[in-house]
């Protein structure tokens, strides 16, 4: 092989290195089959080095570098446009990392615990009016809200839900608790879990499921009140553990993101009305083109590109 052979071979490669990276920017099925049809063509040369490569430097001629330069063009201005879009989700994610690294971990492990914490304050509450004597330090459970309400407690509820109206209660110290709630509780041996907690107009609610049961019974910590629930507002009550507000920020951003790219990547794809109908035309006639045929020559009427590099692409 020559060096002009070997020079032409060189030349090839890197065009269809330039279409290749431009048909995974746009990932358009026509450019992609355009792309292989031309990767075809040159390794039929690569293959057979008794063919006259002038043939092939021909082709790429009139076809692909009218076309790279066509959707380079193209490619621009695409990008420019999408800066801003680029720019709006790298922003997202150095928020995104930001609250990762500042997220509270403990909020799980520390709910566990303070659903052992309530257990014990129940039954010593239950073993202190059976003595009628006050033992009960409520700072053992009112830490939890204290630390976690803020940051973790759900405020989309309507806070008519929470509540209940009269109930016969004991009085314990300042706080009330619901009779029929002491008793089922002291039969599952006051074994509780915590659900989540609500923050609402100012006040914190926590929800907690009797184990071994269906029962939930609300502590309604500004109103100093335990009883137990509806099962009809239950039906409409949202359980779901709490999640941190940053986690939930967390979440809106990913989501924003990932729209934004998605919007992106269908932006990239879609071509002007008159581009789309070029490569067609371009793709049937690389298929009708011999490339080996003597008869093979530059043709204005299919070299359709140059036409096109002159588009209005404003709107693109």
């Amino acid at each position: 092989m020559n060096d002009e052979a070997v020079n032409i071979l060189s030349q090839s490669k890197r065009r269809l290195t330039k279409l290749k990276l431009l048909a995974n920017f746009f990932e358009n099925v026509d450019i992609i089959a355009i792309y292989i049809k031309t990767d075809s063509i040159h390794n039929l040369f690569q293959k057979n080095k008794g063919l006259d490569y002038s043939k092939l430097e021909l082709f790429h001629l009139q076809y692909t570098d009218s076309l790279i330069e066509l959707l380079t063009k193209i490619k621009r201005q695409k990008e420019n446009d999408m800066l801003a879009v680029i720019n709006e989700i790298e922003i997202n994610r150095k928020y995104i990392s930001e609250f990762e690294e500042k997220q509270a971990d403990g909020f799980e492990t520390d709910r566990k615990i303070y659903s052992g914490n309530f257990s014990r304050l129940l039954k010593n509450l239950y073993q202190d009016l059976t003595e009628n004597k006050y033992t009960i330090n409520w700072s053992d459970v009112l830490y939890f809200y204290r630390k976690y309400a803020v940051e973790f407690y759900r405020s989309e509820v309507a806070e008519e839900q929470l509540k209940a109206g009269t109930f016969p209660a004991y009085r314990y110290q300042d706080y009330q608790i619901e009779r029929k709630l002491l008793g089922r509780l002291n039969i599952q041996n006051f074994k509780v879990r915590f659900v989540c907690g609500y923050a609402v107009s100012g006040n914190e609610y926590e929800l907690f499921k009797i184990f071994q049961s269906e029962d939930f019974f609300m502590f309604d910590i500004e109103g100093q009140k335990m009883y137990l629930m509806d099962p009809k507002k239950m039906e409409k009550l949202n359980m779901r553990p709490n999640e941190s507000n940053r986690a939930i920020v967390i979440n809106q951003l990913k989501k924003k993101n990932e729209d934004l790219e998605e919007a992106m990547a269908e932006r990239k794809r879609t071509l002007p009305d008159q581009v789309t109908a070029v490569l067609k035309d371009y793709i049937k006639n690389l298929e009708n083109t011999d490339v080996m045929s003597k008869m093979f020559d530059i043709n204005e009427e299919t070299n359709i590109l140059r036409a096109m590099l002159n588009l209005n692409l404003n709107n693109n």
